[in-house]
């Protein structure tokens, strides 16, 4: 009897501190909930991480935690353990209780989810073999999108037959004028390749730096921010050849929309939006001049494509108007994302990023050719410019054979983002 009460006591003393952590523990469950719904998923991912310590093994827990890590570049390894945990304990995405805290199971397409961080850490076999579970689950057909779900599983099948015939190239990562701890993202150039344009993610905002070749290194940047009236929410997209305007993608809850700054004898000009023939209610996240300036490559996910995003063009007007979209056509377009276009200086060769075609999971670079009045089967531009993550931003030059990109840098995973130069041999 005298054991019992010593226990008894000991739990009512920790009653109340264990009754405070459940209500902490909420709490982060709540705020976590609120900037993945956001699409915040580094704030996301800091709260659910202090759920997780407390619940270690919920399967539900843990599945919002890897869906956030998958969706943070160069942070998908982390999601591995955290789904690997979730799909012990899963059920019938109709009887998933999604805001529940005490939900403690995970929805089947956690399956869907690790076979997708498999796939992008380039465990390919793996990722197949979880596929395989997910579809053959009885839960399975009639609840999700078969043909997204198809495609997954014949990147990984691609990804092997592209991997076995690597391209011949040399890669350097720019000086540390222009790379550094931070992440250096969206890089874009002149034709010469004598002026670039890129993004610094800092501390508190992101900051457009312009800097021009000097030599064999790069000139001191200049923060162009306020100048072309940017508070963190423009991207550059693309620079014209002659380097005299740059476009730019503005973010804004109402969507994402093109821009364009003009350098003129006074400097840059503050950013402008384009017209309604360009830019809708639907967003529009690319746009590329072409090297002799009169016509405009874009990506948009207006009415009336083929699916998800879509390449259009549309045409300057001797006013210097832009006329009427047109979409670049079902060799291009697939039922899929396409967007990142940019067209070489040298020759009709467009390169663009696509979920479809022969990809190797998300998004691939691809480029075609203009000949005869129409464009030519895509082509996949290989391993290890291509590998299973996301591929977008290439910027293709030299008449193709060479581009700049940003990436993790692979000799240094915990390093952020850093901007490469490729040479394709």
């Amino acid at each position: 009897m005298r054991k019992w009460l010593i226990i008894v006591g000991i739990m009512l003393a920790l009653f109340p501190s264990m009754g405070q952590t459940r209500e902490e523990t909420l709490d982060s469950f709540n705020e976590g909930q609120y900037f993945l719904n956001r699409g915040d998923y580094r704030e996301a991912a800091f709260y659910f991480k202090k759920v997780t310590e407390i619940y270690p093994d919920n399967a539900n827990f843990n599945f919002k935690l890897g869906e956030c890590y998958m969706n943070l570049p160069g942070s998908e390894s982390l999601a591995v353990s955290c789904l690997e945990k979730a799909i012990r304990h899963t059920v019938n995405k109709k009887l998933y209780s999604r805001k529940d805290f005490e939900e403690m199971n995970a929805p089947l397409h956690a399956y869907y989810y690790l076979g997708n961080v498999y796939r992008i850490i380039n465990r390919l076999d793996d990722a197949l073999r979880v596929y395989n579970i997910f579809i053959n689950s009885p839960f399975y057909y009639g609840n999700y999108n078969e043909t997204i779900v198809d495609n997954e599983i014949k990147s990984c099948e691609r990804a092997k037959i592209i991997q076995d015939n690597p391209v011949d190239m040399v890669e350097l990562n720019l000086d540390s004028t222009i790379n550094t701890s931070a992440s250096e993202l969206y890089p874009i150039v002149s034709g010469d390749e004598n002026m670039m344009v890129f993004v610094r993610k800092l501390k508190f905002y992101d900051a457009i730096y312009l800097t021009k070749r000097n030599g064999d290194s790069w000139s001191v940047l200049e923060n162009l921010n306020p100048v072309i009236g940017s508070d963190g929410d423009l991207y550059p997209t693309c620079l014209s050849s002659d380097g005299k305007e740059l476009y730019l993608v503005k973010t804004s809850g109402e969507g994402s929309d093109i821009w364009v700054s003009v350098l003129n004898s006074s400097g840059w000009s503050k950013a402008e939006k384009l017209n309604k023939n360009i830019n809708t209610r639907a967003d529009e996240t690319s746009a590329w001049l072409s090297p002799d300036g009169r016509m405009l490559y874009f990506a948009s996910s207006r009415k009336g494509g083929y699916g998800g995003r879509d390449l259009y063009y549309s045409r300057r007007d001797n006013n210097n108007q832009w006329g009427k979209a047109h979409n670049l056509g079902r060799v291009i377009n697939t039922s899929f994302d396409e967007d990142g276009p940019s067209v070489t200086l040298e020759n009709n060769i467009l390169y663009f990023s696509s979920k479809g075609h022969f990809s190797m999971g998300g998004f691939d670079i691809f480029y075609t050719s203009f000949r005869d009045n129409k464009w030519s089967e895509p082509v996949n531009l290989g391993f290890p410019i291509n590998n299973t993550m996301d591929n977008l931003g290439y910027i293709a030059i030299r008449g193709g054979k060479a581009g700049y990109y940003s990436k993790i840098n692979p000799d240094d995973p915990s390093r952020e983002a850093d901007i490469f130069r490729v040479a394709i041999k």
